[in-house]
């Protein structure tokens, strides 16, 4: 944690108009030290312990990988680094749950002003965690705990969806499974309608909660 030190900043956000845009606000603030700036996860994660960072701020929608996977391998590698988690557009409260549980320390999104997430990065440069409940939306009771709703989906859907859980690939699952992968792309896709997710991360939560209710 980084105490009444100044912020080594690393970020990595695709676009570089808005990379800079941002970067221009941030740098304005004396404590903030621009250490290091990617496009990509892959490029990131090659550069990032060398850059001496103490806060890694990256979008959750990469070209070549997600912010939350990239995020985990960057935590593993250095448990000391505060992250900050940017999302294209509100999220719900389950999602956020995976974020946290996994050890980002702020979600801000993309449309908040600026001040917003230098407010955060105040927060997470000591390693606490930042939230600002307004900006989320509250998961609905019966997604979260209706177990009929799981219990309702084919065999293969909730095959499907047990492999998808425990975070196997598509490729692996279809090679499992014997089919091809746009028929397990059609499986992921029906199982996040019947349940209502919208992505992962909300999957691998209800599992891991229900995971001794749910059955094949």
């Amino acid at each position: 944690m980084m105490g009444s030190q100044g912020i080594r900043l690393f970020i990595t956000i695709d676009k570089l108009l808005f990379r800079e845009c941002l970067l221009y606000q941030l740098i304005l603030q004396d404590e903030v030290d621009l250490v290091g700036e990617s496009s990509t996860g892959v490029d990131t994660l090659a550069r990032l312990s060398d850059s001496g960072a103490s806060v890694l701020i990256i979008e959750e929608d990469l070209k070549d990988n997600d912010g939350l996977t990239i995020s985990e391998i960057a935590l593993a590698q250095n448990p000391s680094l505060s992250i900050m988690l940017l999302v294209n557009s509100t999220i719900s409260t389950n999602r956020l749950a995976i974020y946290l549980e996994a050890g980002i320390k702020s979600v801000i999104t993309k449309h908040q002003p600026v001040q917003e997430l230098i407010k955060a990065l105040h927060y997470i440069k000591n390693g606490h965690v930042y939230v600002d409940a307004e900006h989320y939306r509250p998961m609905p009771a019966a997604v979260e705990a209706d177990l009929e709703v799981f219990n309702s989906l084919s065999d293969r859907e909730r095959e499907v969806a047990q492999l998808m859980a425990q975070r196997v690939s598509v490729k692996s699952i279809a090679e499992q499974l014997g089919v091809s992968y746009k028929t397990v792309h059609s499986y992921k896709d029906r199982i996040f309608v019947k349940m209502g997710f919208e992505r992962l991360p909300e999957l691998v939560l209800y599992m891991k909660r229900f995971q001794n209710q749910v059955s094949v």
